[in-house]
């Protein structure tokens, strides 16, 4: 959704998001977590920009709704975004539910030689919004809670180089980031979803009588209904339901074809209670009603 110009017009400048614009400090550096500010605002955070500032906004979990310029991010923790001085974004948190930290540094921190030579995606990171999926990176996001923990531990003391330390311990996440959006996009995602593709079809073929949710499937493989979803259409181009699906109408034909029982038979050991809503479910998944389905296969 591209914003007109009389909408950007009434979007609000803050240093932090409800927060007046202060002095232009060099070395400005504010963290929180999301649930502090998020709260105050019924976990919504309206469209706004910070002219001076540069943001990490990573949540750890829960779902998002994100607006960054002209596109619209729905996605779920492990994640994190990046937004440029300028950029205009908002974030619809889930509420009472969404984890994570808020990381705000002022540009020109960002802009000194160090972090320059630091980062090898300096200026991707400094000119256009990245989202970065980190579910396929533990490794990686182990390194970003841990860098962020001490990022807390430091923001709250007052000791000698409190700035220097900060700035380190930022830029060592820079960083890291760098090598994970450096990465190809096929390679990031591949094995991972493959890995977790695999693991689904093995569940299915156990439990696709019994008509799980994609709830119980993701609870099964330690992941959510989300994430599970992105891994099968990576894989197949196909969601959870699509598969189960796909499962119980490949194995209805096979039955159809090779046993002589009775329609409704067949739906009751497909675990259907209402044979009339099995009919439907064949009809709707294959084109044609079970008993022409199985008169056109003894006549061919």
């Amino acid at each position: 959704m591209l914003l007109s110009k009389d909408k950007r017009a009434r979007i609000s400048t803050y240093a932090l998001y409800r927060e007046e614009p202060s002095s232009n400090d060099p070395e400005f550096f504010h963290i929180e977590d999301i649930k502090s500010r998020a709260r105050l605002f019924s976990w919504q955070i309206g469209a706004h920009s910070h002219p001076r500032m540069f943001q990490l906004v990573y949540v750890r979990s829960g779902g998002v709704l994100a607006r960054v310029d002209d596109r619209e991010y729905h996605t779920e923790g492990p994640c994190l975004f990046t937004i440029p001085p300028s950029v205009v974004h908002g974030f619809d948190f889930e509420k009472d539910i969404t984890l994570g930290y808020v990381i705000t540094v002022s540009r020109v921190m960002l802009a000194e030689d160090q972090i320059s030579r630091c980062s090898t995606m300096h200026d991707e990171l400094m000119q256009s919004p990245q989202v970065i999926d980190l579910e396929g990176f533990p490794k990686d996001q182990m390194f970003l809670d841990q860098t962020i923990a001490r990022l807390v531990d430091e923001y709250r003391q007052n000791e000698p180089g409190k700035q220097q330390l900060l700035e380190y311990l930022l830029f060592s996440m820079l960083i890291k980031l760098g090598r994970v959006l450096r990465t190809p996009e096929d390679q990031r995602s591949t094995d991972h979803y493959g890995q977790r593709y695999q693991k689904l079809c093995s569940l299915i073929e156990k439990y696709y009588r019994a008509h799980k949710t994609c709830q119980f499937y993701a609870d099964e493989l330690c992941t959510t209904p989300i994430g599970l979803n992105r891994a099968c259409k990576a894989i197949s181009g196909k969601s959870v339901g699509d598969l189960i699906q796909d499962r119980l109408a490949l194995e209805a034909q096979r039955m159809l074809i090779y046993s002589s029982a009775p329609i409704s038979l067949i739906a009751y050991e497909l675990g259907f209670a209402d044979p009339a809503y099995f009919s439907r479910f064949f009809k709707r998944r294959v084109g044609t009603a079970p008993s022409a389905f199985r008169e056109h296969r003894e006549q061919a």
